[in-house]
């Protein structure tokens, strides 16, 4: 069987990193994707020839479509990708700090930085498309293949609302939206299992260091089983994790089932509607058996 190929986003650091490491570990030729091109590129020459670095922005489509090309013409296939680069909140969404006596209804305030949704939900978004395009170019797979994969890094803030970070926390739970809507389709349309890992806090460079501290040890998710996740992820032999959203907090690794619609109407306008919107606006028929879909 020939070395699985797999694009890594967000490589330099923290969780991308070390999933990187394992997956060299593990003989994956391994493509390291990552704005700091200083710290992506020394990290590669520590990996060996089974790791190459490229420098992307992946909350711009061109830059990511470049990185996909170039991978795709270094081996011939992509295997997997693991969309994992993300960042917090870069501005407070409260105006907490213009309620002053003398502020005034024409002091319009200033945009907020929407940077976060840029590269945790627009970037995951990039990641899924244009691995769907280069994936079907794969040649044949061998017999017992693991198949084409892609994991997307959420968060628990992505299941549960997180004040502190709404942005960060709306961005997540759009990616876990996302995950959700599209599986279904990449695993009868294209024989993609996509899936999502949802990890509590974790002490890596996305999160300030007094916050971990705050935290404290004992409630921090370690990085190693955030990376266990992943690899149980990929190594499912074909589509048997298709969908499937993993919260990992802790040392535990749960499923986390979809939300449910609450009333017998609702259920019935979903099923109903899904498969003459998707004809309209996709063209074809969406090969899902809605019946088999759970409420």
């Amino acid at each position: 069987m020939p070395q699985r190929v797999a694009i890594v986003t967000g490589a330099a650091s923290g969780i991308g990193r070390a999933l990187v490491t394992r997956l060299v570990e593990k003989d994956w030729l391994v493509a390291l994707v990552d704005i700091n091109e200083e710290a992506g590129d020394q990290f590669a020459t520590t990996l060996g020839p089974n790791a190459t670095f490229y420098k992307a922005d992946v909350s711009s489509y061109e830059s990511q479509a470049s990185v996909f090309s170039a991978v795709f013409a270094k081996h011939g296939r992509i295997d997997a990708l693991c969309a994992n680069a993300g960042i917090v909140d870069r501005s407070s969404l409260y105006l907490l700090a213009n309620r002053s006596p003398s502020t005034t209804v024409d002091a319009i305030p200033s945009a907020p930085d929407l940077s976060a949704t840029e590269v945790d939900l627009k970037g995951v978004i990039y990641g899924i498309r244009l691995a769907t395009h280069f994936m079907r170019f794969n040649p044949p797979a061998p017999d017992h293949s693991y198949g084409k994969k892609i994991v997307v890094t959420a968060s628990i803030a992505g299941l549960v609302p997180h004040p502190a970070l709404p942005e960060y926390s709306a961005a997540k739970a759009g990616v876990v939206g996302f995950v959700r809507a599209v599986a279904p389709v990449l695993k009868v349309k294209e024989d993609i299992a996509l899936s999502a890992v949802c990890p509590g806090l974790a002490a890596t460079a996305v999160l300030p260091g007094v916050i971990v501290d705050a935290v404290g040890e004992a409630l921090l998710t370690p990085v190693r089983d955030i990376v266990k996740a992943y690899e149980a992820l990929l190594d499912v032999e074909g589509l048997d994790a298709a969908g499937e959203v993993r919260e990992v907090v802790g040392e535990r690794s749960d499923v986390v089932g979809p939300p449910r619609v609450q009333t017998d109407l609702g259920r019935d306008m979903y099923a109903a509607a899904m498969e003459p919107i998707f004809t309209v606006l996709h063209e074809e028929e969406s090969g899902i058996d809605t019946n088999g879909m759970v409420w």
